[in-house]
């Protein structure tokens, strides 16, 4: 599949997003999600893992506005890894739309264990089409 840039988002939305667009949603660490690599510590969710639970929440904003052949793919983190969480504890996401400039939007993220903040930071995400589509 080859991608080309599209300078507006007119045509790769069917609704505008903007600025305080909010979602959340609830995730449970599991065995695939963390690192076992310091012996003798408790095995603990991976920062990839976390930004990928971050990505995600933030995608889904996004995701019922995004017009047909048309996708977001993540081009820019900068995330704090701050606590940790284990296997079994529930991660709560909560990622707000920060700004929009043209195709790039990004979003302001929090993840949460039990009401301490495990993450934070920023992701965007790019607009994009599909050549063709």
């Amino acid at each position: 599949m080859q991608i080309w840039r599209t300078p507006e988002t007119a045509d790769l939305l069917t609704a505008a997003v903007g600025p305080g667009d909010r979602a959340r949603r609830s995730f449970e660490v599991s065995a695939g999600m963390v690192t076992d690599h310091v012996p003798g510590s408790p095995s603990v969710l991976t920062t990839p893992a976390l930004i990928g639970l971050l990505e995600d929440t933030a995608a889904d904003i996004l995701r019922p506005h995004i017009a047909p052949g048309a996708s977001s793919v993540g081009t820019w983190i900068g995330v704090h890894h701050r606590a940790p969480a284990l296997t079994g504890d529930q991660v709560d996401v909560v990622a707000t739309v920060a700004t929009v400039a043209g195709r790039r939007i990004t979003f302001d993220v929090t993840a949460s264990v039990a009401g301490h903040v495990i993450g934070d930071g920023q992701v965007t995400q790019t607009l994009i089409r599909a050549r063709g589509a």
